[in-house]
């Protein structure tokens, strides 16, 4: 098996839980998870943070630029706070260790800055 980077446990985590926490609802109650998605710029702009992210990451790796990598990074960070953050209502166990995971991988991204 290759090696797994920060932003891939961080991606394979947040996709992971969220993952579990949809299928977990009944098919009523994902349509109308789909449907609110759909009727929210937020939500939309939400879930293309990873994507985003995952391109500006890869660009940044292949163009041996730190600061794309941080910022991909970033938005990916980004979106895994979010996503634990919105699992606060619906439960809360699974909020706090996506949250906590979620942070303490996020200190790897940013030790490279503090190095140089």
């Amino acid at each position: 098996m290759g090696m797994v980077t920060v932003t891939g446990a961080i991606i394979i985590l947040v996709g992971w839980f969220s993952l579990v926490e949809f299928d977990s609802f009944s098919e009523s109650k994902r349509q109308q998870v789909i449907k609110k998605i759909k009727g929210s710029p937020a939500y939309i702009l939400l879930i293309a943070l990873m994507p985003l992210g995952i391109i500006i990451n890869t660009l940044g790796s292949f163009f041996a630029s730190i600061w794309m990598v941080i910022i991909g990074a970033s938005l990916i960070f980004l979106q895994g706070i979010i996503v634990s953050l919105l699992f606060w209502n619906r439960k809360r166990w699974k909020s706090i260790t996506l949250l906590v995971t979620i942070v303490l991988l996020g200190v790897f991204i940013y030790i490279p800055l503090f190095i140089r």
